[in-house]
């Protein structure tokens, strides 16, 4: 069943999203396998927000723990919260 998640963290900026973005997904044409759909965007107060939709809750902690978390760490990024909520029902226009 597809998920969405919300992750934020105090001290997110632009800037430090899009180095762990780099060092998560260095080939945009090539996402991580379970990903359906990614959105980062500044929440107007200085910190950053990251949506993501995935085909399910375990690949996307398996993507955190083996890959976003190591890059954040390796770029002493501050800790961010995630919440996980169980998509019911979706539109994606064919494009």
């Amino acid at each position: 069943m597809a998920i969405l998640a919300h992750h934020q963290g105090a001290g997110w900026t632009e800037e430090l999203y899009q180095a762990t973005f780099e060092r998560a997904v260095p080939d945009r044409e090539n996402p991580p396998a379970g990903l359906i759909a990614h959105f980062g965007m500044p929440d107007g107060a200085g910190g950053w927000h990251v949506i993501d939709v995935w085909e399910s809750e375990e690949v996307l902690r398996r993507f955190l723990r083996e890959v976003v978390q190591p890059a954040a760490q390796d770029l002493d990024a501050p800790p961010f919260e995630t919440t996980v909520y169980e998509v019911r029902d979706s539109l994606i226009p064919a494009s």
